[in-house]
Order: structure tokens, then C-alpha cells, then sequence
């Protein structure tokens, strides 16, 4: 049985604490929180579980084996190397960290200390995206030559907190939103990626110091391509989803997102779409359950801190081209 700590109660660190409270081979001990409202909301509805204002004091518990970080992202790297030098096994919240030097500083405190570290790319983990590498890697539809992922959604800057709106900070929506896009991206069409040309920007929010609009084109080594896009608007209409297209056929995901949309999978064929079985289950249950069991087992976990470092390389990597107008190579 594994002690694990929660370390930070914002938008997604409640819903991490019940789900290692109630997942198998792990046990709850502890969960740290600055603010108090917050910490006492989620440690009193709790048997058994202490609450820490401080998120090292959690780490200096022999009974705490397994950190989940949930802390904002410009404390990731700081919190993961804690943890690490604590000789915890660490689950972090997506990004890994905000920058490629951060990923890497976190990747060698884990080697140094022994410790098993996988990012939470919690998305790949939606069924409806499951079905579609489902589909996609069965054969069914030929070969897949490339896609178009998108996220549109308004902004809504008054509320979210701060640090969401500074991207020197962790937030603006390439750390936010466009990590998903980029994780599901490698996910699908493999690490081989020859490069990468984007525009990224502000013009929506131009008082806002962090991005709000990107479009990439990646480019994989085979000759596959996909663009992703996102916007976050003032006014518009959401949309939420990825279009796959192989030689024989199409795959269709959609998300609904703040009420709007609808959740499902389509197979295109013969100029027609036609939705599939989706079986469902809980996304954040199965892959914490996932990384419990390479813990248990001793193998790498279903996602590397590699593949959590080349979504941020990727992600600067768009930088750079719309910094310099050109097409960056891998």
C-alpha cells in the first residue's frame, strides 16, 4: 500500500484527492494547500488524511511514498525536484513545467534520486479520444496521412486567477490548453517529428501579458502533417475536436466544452459520418491507476517524462517560428 500527498487544491487537485482516496494499492495521507478555505474544505470531507499549509512538510512524511503535484505550473519544476530529493515517485499535473530547461532539471532530479516520474496528460485518456486511436490504429481506415485538431473557447479572464494570465507564470493557452492539442498529436502520430512552423499571439486580448490564438503545422519524418489551432475568444461559438483523415476513410472526436457541443466519435465514409460505441470510464481514474500499477510492477509509466519534455519542445518550438517567421527544425 502506497502513501500519497496532493500537493495543491485548485481547479483539478479536489477531483485528484478523491480519486487517490478511492483508487486501489494507494492509501491518502496527506494533502497540502496554502489557502485554508480551500485545504479544510477538501481535508474534512476526508477520514484520516492530514492537511499541510506548507507542501514540504507533506514531502517529510516516511509514510508518503507517491506525490501528485497540482500546484501552478510556474511551481512545478521547484515542487518536483522537492519531491524528488524527498525520494518520492511523482504524478504531475500537465505541463511537466513551463520551459525545456525546467523539464530537464526535473527529469535529472528524478534520475538522481531513483524516483519514477510521469506527466498527467490527462486528455489522451478521454474515451472518446481513446475510440479514435482506437480506430485509427486498427487499420480499418488505411493509413492515417494527417489531421486537424482544434479548441475554441472564450477566455473569460475575470475568472481565472492571476497566474493563468501571465505567461512568464505558467498560464496564456499554449501552457493551459495547447499542451493537450500537442500531447495527443505525439501521441497519435509518434515522437518522429521533423518540424514544426506557427503563428502565436495575443491579438485577441492584446492587454493580456500570455497567448490567446496559436496555428501550428507540424510536419512527422513519414510525410504525416496535422495543424492545431486554438483560440481563446471574447465572443465566438466553441469547438472542441479532431479530425483524422487516412486512405480509406475519416475519424471524427468532439468534446463538449462549457455546455456547449456534443461528446462522441464519427467514422466518415461514402460522404457520410456515422457515430460509434464509445464505452466510457473515468479518465483521471484510469491513468492514475496506470501509473500506481508501473510503480507496483516496476516499469516505465504510459507516459514518459520524455514525452512530457518534447510537448513543451514542441510548444517553444512554435515560439520560435512565429517569432522568426520561419519553419523550425527538429
Amino acid at each position: 500500500m502506497l502513501g500519497v500527498a496532493v500537493l495543491g487544491l485548485g481547479r483539478i487537485g479536489p477531483t485528484h484527492a478523491r480519486v487517490v482516496s478511492q483508487a486501489d494499492g494507494v492509501e491518502l495521507k496527506a494533502v497540502a494547500e496554502m489557502d485554508e478555505a480551500k485545504l479544510g474544505s477538501v481535508v474534512d470531507g476526508l477520514s484520516g488524511v492530514t492537511g499541510y499549509g506548507e507542501y514540504r512538510d507533506a514531502l517529510a512524511r516516511d509514510d508518503v511514498q507517491v506525490v501528485v503535484i497540482c500546484l501552478p505550473h510556474w511551481l512545478h519544476e521547484q515542487a518536483a525536484i522537492d519531491a524528488a530529493e524527498a525520494g518520492k515517485h511523482i504524478f504531475i499535473e500537465k505541463p511537466l513545467a513551463i520551459s525545456v530547461a525546467g523539464c530537464d532539471r526535473i527529469i535529472e532530479a528524478a534520475r538522481q534520486n531513483n524516483v519514477t516520474l510521469m506527466p498527467a496528460h490527462t486528455q489522451r485518456y478521454y474515451p472518446v479520444v481513446t475510440r479514435a486511436k482506437e480506430i485509427l490504429d486498427s487499420g480499418e481506415l488505411g493509413e492515417l496521412i494527417m489531421a486537424v485538431d482544434t479548441w475554441y473557447k472564450p477566455l473569460k479572464p475575470d475568472a481565472r486567477p492571476p497566474w493563468m494570465l501571465e505567461r512568464k507564470m505558467g498560464g496564456g493557452m499554449a501552457l493551459m490548453d495547447g499542451v493537450h492539442l500537442i500531447d495527443r498529436m505525439l501521441w497519435i502520430f509518434g515522437a518522429d517529428v521533423e518540424s514544426v512552423s506557427a503563428s502565436v499571439g495575443n491579438p485577441v486580448y492584446p492587454e493580456v501579458p500570455a497567448d490567446d490564438t496559436s496555428m501550428a503545422f507540424m510536419r512527422w519524418r513519414n510525410g504525416k502533417v496535422a495543424t492545431v489551432s486554438r483560440i481563446a475568444y471574447r465572443t465566438g461559438v466553441t469547438s472542441y475536436g479532431a479530425d483524422f483523415f487516412c486512405t480509406n476513410g475519416q475519424v471524427r472526436f468532439r468534446i463538449a466544452y462549457g455546455g456547449q457541443g456534443t461528446t462522441s466519435v464519427w467514422v466518415g465514409k461514402n460522404e457520410e459520418y456515422t457515430e460509434v460505441d464509445v464505452p466510457q470510464f473515468n479518465s483521471l481514474e484510469r491513468q492514475f491507476a496506470e501509473f500506481v500499477q508501473a510503480l507496483q510492477e516496476g516499469h516505465e509509466p504510459p507516459i514518459t517524462a520524455a514525452h512530457g519534455r518534447q510537448v513543451i519542445e514542441v510548444m517553444e518550438a512554435m515560439d520560435r517560428s512565429s517569432e522568426t517567421g520561419r519553419e523550425v527544425l527538429f
